[in-house]
């Protein structure tokens, strides 16, 4: 069976519109080589979202009062998690979107009975409760979410995709033992954890959570439910250029790695993508020099 390719492999594309460059005085030496499209590998994280900042600016007219908020402290601030999947967005020959790239995004939350009655509802009412994210409720999110997520929503020719997510405790949960056993058609999942202590290689961390945020808090929520819909909200807005973005962010950020012999230590990458988008100069992806995998 051949082995699922990862994101570090790189494939040396010759089509029309795809030549590789060459430099002059290696004669047909490759000197470099684009990263893959790591198409059918599918970035899971959870993160916690503030239902509000602790502090906002506000612009006043003269005269006008701004509107009071009330908290102990902004430990009180409500907060709930979300898990969520991504991968890269697909388009046609032509430039038309195939796949936006979202998978889904699902909270951690249950709806329980209120334990007494308070000023805000009477006691018995549902309300929004944090769940313990903990082995055997994440195996159930990955395993009865997302992977259904995945089938209904991911084009995928080969059918294989590869989980990335980090190693957290709850995600040793999910092995490919696990994913086998569950799988009874043509698909075929496989799990992969990025190295420890390295965010910038989950594209989750690397930005797409914080645009997310940035989202979010233009609106001002004051529950967990107002919360939820504002995040649910940014989430659905967030452009599939922004999540294209991040995914060559990605790319240069695995160079970075190469280049600095596995550290860290390396300031994200400003590649003007925007810019480059406008003028229709974007890469497909990245470029590595062919030298930082001697």
């Amino acid at each position: 069976m051949p082995t699922q390719p990862n994101a570090l492999e790189f494939v040396a594309r010759m089509s029309a519109g795809s030549r590789l460059p060459r430099s002059r005085g290696y004669g047909s030496t490759l000197v470099e080589l684009p990263f893959s499209d790591i198409i059918d590998i599918v970035h899971l994280d959870e993160k916690w979202f503030n239902a509000d900042k602790d502090r906002r600016k506000v612009y006043l007219t003269k005269g006008e009062t701004p509107k009071g908020r009330a908290c102990k402290s902004k430990r009180f601030i409500p907060k709930f998690m979300f898990l969520a999947a991504v991968a890269r967005p697909q388009f046609d020959a032509d430039g038309n979107l195939d796949f936006e790239g979202k998978i889904g995004m699902w909270q951690f939350i249950t709806m329980m009975p209120a334990a007494r009655s308070s000023r805000n509802r009477s006691g018995g009412t549902l309300v929004a409760t944090l769940v313990n994210v903990d082995p055997a409720v994440y195996q159930d999110f990955v395993l009865n979410l997302v992977l259904p997520a995945i089938k209904a929503k991911m084009p995928s020719v080969s059918k294989r995709v590869m989980l990335q997510q980090d190693n957290a405790t709850p995600h040793m949960s999910i092995c490919d033992a696990v994913l086998q056993a569950v799988t009874h058609d043509e698909w075929i999942f496989t799990v992969r954890r990025h190295p420890p202590y390295s965010p910038d290689l989950n594209v989750l961390d690397l930005s797409f959570f914080a645009s997310i945020q940035a989202l979010q808090y233009k609106s001002v929520s004051r529950t967990v439910d107002d919360g939820i819909r504002a995040t649910l909200a940014a989430y659905d807005e967030l452009s599939v250029e922004k999540l294209d973005n991040v995914f060559l962010t990605f790319q240069a950020v695995m160079r970075l790695v190469l280049e600095h012999n596995g550290d860290n230590q390396f300031r994200l990458p400003h590649m003007n993508k925007a810019a480059m988008r406008r003028t229709g100069t974007l890469m497909a992806n990245v470029i590595c020099p062919v030298s930082l995998l001697q």
